[in-house]
């Protein structure tokens, strides 16, 4: 009995390791030479494994997108990032690939995954599914439901100055990063749920949101790889996953608490109707829409989507704004004199299409915009029905139907074609030529384009009006200002990206953007 299994035991073990090798390198030589997109450039190695991207993503902590940038460099405008995906630096291709209704495109269920929100509007893959979920919110995003929506911005951004005077008696740093997530994030579930956690008004700006959220795209590149480390993360003690890792339990709560919120919604515990303005999840559980749109679990899948997207981009959008216009005094100079031709005192009220025919005012919002990138990570669109042709400059490509491209709005927004001395933020570049719109890809674009792109944008518009209205800088001061805003040990390479964790984020070991307020 011993020498048969001290004889089977090598060989089953032999026999398995060389199974093994013969699938990898049968696996390998398929992917390089008879795969769909054997023939597009790029290292062999992403060819061949997702190891490659594994190691800037995951070992080199959120870096792919600089090698990519680097491949692309090398090989050209269309490369091969990994064995099943392409990936396109030319802008002029964007709008052929993020289109409109007319074409159908799907995600890749690879990149959705990590989210852990499969039947979120999000995380829906297939064209036709998206659709149907998306047309039930269509409706509060709208330029005109967001204009009924300025009170609940005005107050929040009043709540905001407030602060900030209550800043100027003493010599404590603000940190952009929490305030202005948390006016974002208060407008984002009072909009979503009637409801609000007030965190403009509370100690610190109750950052507990803000790191929740950043924490769970940090955890993305991981999950992609193996989508089997959220659920485990999911399944641990509430204790232990807060001793292990603090801010993804803080993740876990965020969603444990929007699902709460649906459910309180639901039974009738928070009386949604009541509010002075309509909300997004009571109106669609109160739509003609399927039971099985309308679950408890889908539901708020969407609601994590909806506040998390409406909080943490436009709030580092105006953490750029704010920096480069205390950094560069005849930016601000200019607009401020821009903003006095509407706004005769700081507390003067004005409409958002008032605030939105000023040119220098649009010209700032939107090199924040472009500067803070949206999403700073690729995102696919697969072509289920068509072959895709791509012209290099010199050669015409053909993408096979079902081939997952992707572009990269970090990649678009600095292409020195388009946007020269791209580093630089310059208002003016908008003002000489508005068709620079069209390469403008923070909110992507198509039948897929975030959906909160009307919301971010009077967000933006609102908050940076009424602040630099009411401010200016050491050197920039006008006669109304009731004081003025200093960076506090904040510089260039706490702005710049340096990481991708699908959200940008600055150098390691940066406090964020941080100010002080005087007298």
């Amino acid at each position: 009995m011993n020498s048969f299994f001290s004889g089977s035991v090598p060989s089953a073990l032999a026999a398995t390791l060389t199974a093994s090798l013969v699938y990898v390198i049968t696996q390998a030589v398929y992917r390089l030479y008879f795969s769909p997109i054997a023939r597009f450039p790029g290292p062999k190695l992403a060819a061949v494994s997702f190891w490659y991207e594994f190691y800037y993503y995951v070992v080199q902590g959120g870096q792919y997108t600089f090698e990519i940038s680097r491949m692309h460099e090398k090989y050209g405008p269309i490369i091969r990032i990994n064995p099943y995906e392409l990936h396109v630096s030319l802008p002029d291709f964007y709008e052929k690939l993020y289109t409109g209704p007319g074409k159908r495109r799907h995600r890749w269920d690879w990149f959705t995954a990590q989210f852990g929100l499969p039947e979120s509007m999000f995380g829906t893959n297939d064209h036709d599914s998206h659709r149907i979920r998306r047309a039930a919110v269509n409706p509060f995003f709208s330029k005109g439901a967001i204009r009924k929506l300025q009170p609940i911005i005005d107050e929040r951004i009043d709540a905001l100055l407030n602060r900030f005077q209550g800043f100027q008696t003493s010599s404590q740093p603000i940190t952009l990063n929490y305030a202005f997530s948390a006016y974002t994030n208060d407008i984002a579930q009072e909009y979503a749920f009637a409801r609000s956690d007030h965190r403009v008004d509370q100690q610190d700006f109750e950052p507990t949101f803000h790191n929740a959220s950043v924490a769970g795209s940090s955890n993305g590149a991981l999950v992609k790889q193996y989508p089997w480390v959220l659920p485990l993360m999911k399944s641990l003690p509430e204790s232990f996953m807060t001793w292990l890792d603090p801010d993804m339990a803080s993740y876990f709560g965020l969603q444990n608490m929007i699902r709460k919120q649906i459910k309180e919604m639901k039974a009738g515990i928070t009386d949604d109707n009541s509010a002075d303005h309509r909300t997004i999840f009571y109106e669609i559980m109160n739509s003609d829409l399927p039971p099985k749109e309308k679950s408890d679990a889908r539901l708020a899948q969407d609601g994590q989507t909806v506040v998390i997207a409406g909080t943490i981009t436009t709030a580092w959008g105006l953490c750029i704004a704010v920096f480069y216009l205390l950094s560069q005094p005849e930016t601000l100079k200019k607009l401020k004199e821009e903003l006095q031709t509407v706004l005769k005192s700081p507390s003067s009220p004005i409409t958002l299409d008032a605030l939105e025919q000023l040119p220098y005012l649009t010209g700032c919002v939107q090199e924040c915009i472009r500067l803070s990138y949206g999403v700073c990570t690729r995102l696919q669109r697969i072509a289920p029905d068509e072959t895709l042709a791509f012209n290099d400059g010199n050669k015409d490509w053909y993408i096979p139907p079902g081939t997952p491209v992707s572009m990269t709005s970090v990649l678009i927004h600095h292409d020195e074609s388009v946007f020269p001395n791209s580093r630089k933020f310059a208002p003016e570049r908008w003002i000489c030529n508005p068709q620079l719109s069209k390469y403008l890809v923070s909110f992507s674009k198509g039948t897929r384009q975030c959906i909160g792109i009307n919301l971010a944008y009077a967000e933006l518009y609102i908050a940076l009006a009424r602040i630099f209205s009411a401010y200016g800088s050491e050197s920039i001061r006008f006669e109304d200002d009731v004081g003025y805003l200093e960076l506090f040990e904040t510089t260039v390479y706490d702005v710049e990206l340096t990481k991708d964790v699908f959200i940008p984020v600055g150098r390691h070991g940066s406090k964020g953007v941080r100010i002080l307020v005087k007298k």
